[in-house]
């Protein structure tokens, strides 16, 4: 494919352009640099990896570098890089928000609280049960924010790290969950 011009490459509609498009804008080097960079993250190395001559320690790599990161067109095709790899994982909204779900029904599946028995030198079931009261929160939080949700809203009460054995005492008596 021909390349073409830089000066007509319209930043606003790369994020709806392929890697190959994007690619067709760039001089080989440029599009390898950016190839190498998502290798390692490692500018220098990249630029070298790329054809570019390193210079005095690198000096010269680690400029080209500096120079290459802030183009706009290189910047594109590393995201539609990114992007398509991504697509091709089969990472989907849908399946952020299948694992979120599986974390919070994780933290909140109540666990047995063991406790040492000297006598018997083994450990015990002590009768109480934790779930992971801050692990269901976070991943209720992210969900919210992947749905556009509005924020969970905050208790009037700071019950600390122990705020869900707290309100369930002060809600539900004495009675141990």
């Amino acid at each position: 494919m021909a390349r073409k011009s830089k000066n007509d490459f319209n930043v606003n509609e790369a994020s709806t352009m392929t890697s190959a498009e994007i690619k067709s804008y760039l001089e080989d080097r440029e599009a390898r640099f950016a190839e190498e960079y998502l290798k390692d993250l490692n500018g220098t190395q990249a630029a070298i990896r790329a054809g570019y001559k390193p210079g005095v320690n690198n000096s010269s790599a680690a400029v080209q570098a500096s120079r290459l990161m802030r183009d706009e067109i290189i910047k594109a095709y590393r995201s539609a890089l990114i992007r398509e790899s991504v697509e091709n994982m089969d990472v989907s909204r849908d399946s952020i928000v299948l694992g979120l779900l599986e974390i919070y029904q994780r933290c909140m599946s109540a666990i047995p609280v063991l406790q040492w028995n000297s006598e018997k030198k083994e450990w015990v079931n002590s009768g109480e049960w934790k779930f992971d009261a801050k692990g269901a929160t976070r991943a209720l939080e992210q969900l919210s924010k992947l749905l556009g949700l509005e924020a969970p809203v905050k208790h009037e009460h700071d019950f600390g790290d122990d705020g869900i054995e707290v309100l369930l005492r002060k809600y539900g008596g004495d009675k141990v969950y």
